[in-house]
């Protein structure tokens, strides 16, 4: 089978044929059917810092959904023919605190595409410990396989406690930032704002297919200067570029008593002034991760129509095609890349 592999500390993958897993009794085994490229694989192609803990060689993809082929026999409630996606990361089920039933203290709990083989690969095992979620038949694989950023972002939008009405910017159109403009949508906010380069042209239109009112290029001048001319002062800002800088701007532009949302992962330090944050009571919060339930909140989404995350997707290739996906992502010439099987 194809698999895209990382297997040196430099920057690159490989594709290479592997043999299909041998499913254990404690695993089952997925025909994946589609892979989505996120933002950490790229990191993880580039090799930029922060990512040396990850084993190699490792089959890379963690954003994914797929069909069971194969049951182990100590696996209960999944069936060959079951269509499903999964939280990445899970416990491994046989050590002492497992056995105990303290599988959040477990010393050997692995993450699908980063720690453990993953889903770029024609066939993927996962343990049955696993958060296993069975897909909606009228949700598209493609689609399902955007729940772990969807998941993210829902996260996002929980924690900033927007409210029907109030404005916030989005830094970046990469795909997590899309998919935060079409929660704020969706979640009733008023004036939207995206922000990002020239080289960001393509994912800037799909950012106001998916809802932004208004786009500010930040190569044509100061960001803090475009908004506070254009829209005025802001309730939130979400900051999803990783890019430090981006923390300080975003403090500039909100109202007394707004929120900074840092979904991006920053490779390095911010500095930002912190009397205008205490004074003028402003908050940056950290989001990161989410919940067995905020996944089941994605399908529900997907599944009733209440948001539309195709026009995102906007390159769709086989595994074999690994490399030509990843520099699309590096380029920003993709929003989002899907690998799948070979046609």
């Amino acid at each position: 089978m194809k698999a895209i592999v990382k297997r040196t500390a430099e920057p690159g993958i490989e594709v290479i044929d592997m043999q299909k897993p041998v499913v254990g009794e404690s695993d089952f085994l997925v025909r994946v059917l589609a892979g989505s490229l996120c933002g950490s694989d790229v990191h993880i192609y580039e090799w930029t810092a922060g990512y040396e803990w990850v084993p190699m060689p490792v089959v890379l993809g963690h954003e994914f959904s797929g069909e069971v082929v194969e049951v182990g026999s100590r696996v209960s409630g999944l069936a060959a023919g079951d269509r499903i996606t999964a939280l990445p990361a899970m416990s491994c089920g046989e050590c002492a605190f497992c056995r105990m039933g303290k599988a959040e203290s477990c010393r050997q709990r692995g993450i699908l595409g980063l720690t453990r083989n993953g889903a770029f690969a024609e066939y993927m095992l996962i343990k049955g410990t696993a958060e296993v979620l069975k897909i909606p038949d009228n949700v598209s694989s493609e689609e399902a396989s955007l729940c772990e950023p969807l998941a993210i972002t829902l996260n996002g939008i929980d924690l900033s406690g927007i409210k029907p009405g109030q404005t916030a910017a989005v830094f970046g159109p990469g795909p997590i930032g899309l998919l935060t403009v079409q929660l704020l949508k969706t979640a009733g906010a008023g004036t939207i704002v995206v922000t990002g380069t020239s080289v960001d042209k393509r994912r800037l239109e799909i950012a106001r297919q998916m809802g932004a009112d208004v786009i500010i290029d930040v190569d044509q001048g100061d960001p803090v200067e475009q908004v506070l001319q254009t829209v005025g002062k802001l309730d939130y800002v979400f900051e999803a570029t990783g890019i430090p800088q981006t923390i300080s701007q975003g403090l500039q532009m909100l109202k007394r008593g707004g929120r900074v949302m840092l979904l991006g992962i920053h490779a390095g330090h911010a500095s930002f002034d912190p009397i205008d944050l205490v004074r003028q009571s402003k908050s940056l919060i950290g989001v990161y991760g989410y919940d067995r339930n905020t996944w089941l909140r994605v399908l529900r989404l997907l599944s009733t129509g209440k948001i539309n995350i195709n026009p995102v997707i906007t390159h769709r290739l086989p595994f074999s095609r690994g490399v030509e996906g990843f520099e699309l992502a590096v380029s920003k010439t993709a929003a989002k890349v899907v690998f799948g099987p070979e046609p």
